[in-house]
């Protein structure tokens, strides 16, 4: 997944930060009571996992935990060969859950509400959820954006989309963030990080951890408070319908969203 950033100002004082810290936590109070409303409604049941799931989910957060702390000091640069590898490693992750629920006889289509049936309601609900929750994250992304200051720190993904109009290049790009990211941070961080914790340790642990993570690998700390929210409502939204397919059509509609600010105003993450 890929998010950009607006422009950076010079690091503010204390009291430029107060007002929009103020309307944050205000949105954060209205987003909190909007979402214990919608979790008096939510449907996603807790699926039967077993104990080899437990163990396959442990595994992949350790290596995602090893990722991210090798990264933290590796050379930051990006390829279109890397980008193809990433789409690899996604898929074979997938293929990999996929085959864990398949050998305990697990549905992976009806544990993650990927029924067909379910598509058009699950799809439409994702998109008026990103239409209500798309301000908190903006405003998320313009207070850490004056917390951290002045800065050339965009993630690398959307610098090496500016730097590369080409077609090739843009259209890899496009392809990675709009349909390889989404179906598979759904399915690993939503479908199944979620919901391996949910079912051994409850929703809030679920929640907290699989939204951490999911910020935490994308490895660019202004982004991690926005991601994060992202996370968080994408978990609530996936409780509401119980499907995938919600949350896969409003991650991927807010990538797309971030893609296309990005061609008709590049200066925003310069």
């Amino acid at each position: 997944m890929i998010n950009s950033l607006p422009p950076l100002a010079l690091a503010p004082t204390f009291q430029e930060l107060l007002p929009s810290g103020l309307i944050l936590l205000i949105l954060l109070g209205f987003y909190g009571w909007l979402a214990h409303r919608a979790s008096r409604r939510a449907t996603l049941e807790t699926q039967p996992y077993g104990i080899p799931d437990a163990f396959c989910a442990g595994i992949l957060a350790i290596w995602m935990i090893t990722v991210i702390w090798q990264s933290l000091d590796a050379p930051k640069a990006i390829t279109l060969n890397a980008i193809l590898a990433n789409s690899i490693v996604y898929s074979s992750l997938i293929l990999g859950v996929i085959g864990v629920m398949g050998f305990q006889r697990e549905s992976a289509v009806s544990f993650f509400g990927l029924q067909p049936s379910k598509f058009p309601k699950a799809a439409g609900t994702g998109l008026l959820w990103l239409l209500i929750t798309y301000p908190l994250i903006l405003v998320a992304q313009s207070f850490v954006q004056g917390v951290f200051g002045e800065t050339d720190d965009a993630q690398m993904i959307v610098r090496y989309f500016l730097e590369h109009p080409d077609p090739r290049h843009r259209a890899t790009v496009i392809f990675m963030a709009v349909i390889v990211a989404p179906v598979a941070e759904e399915i690993l961080f939503r479908g199944y990080f979620y919901g391996v914790i949910r079912r051994f340790g409850g929703r809030l642990p679920a929640l907290l951890t699989s939204s951490l993570l999911f910020a935490a690998i994308h490895v660019h700390l202004p982004s991690m408070l926005g991601l994060g929210l992202l996370a968080v409502i994408l978990c609530l939204l996936y409780e509401r319908t119980g499907s995938l397919w919600a949350t896969i059509t409003m991650h991927a509609t807010f990538n797309a969203l971030t893609i296309l600010a990005l061609i008709l105003w590049p200066e925003m993450a310069r």
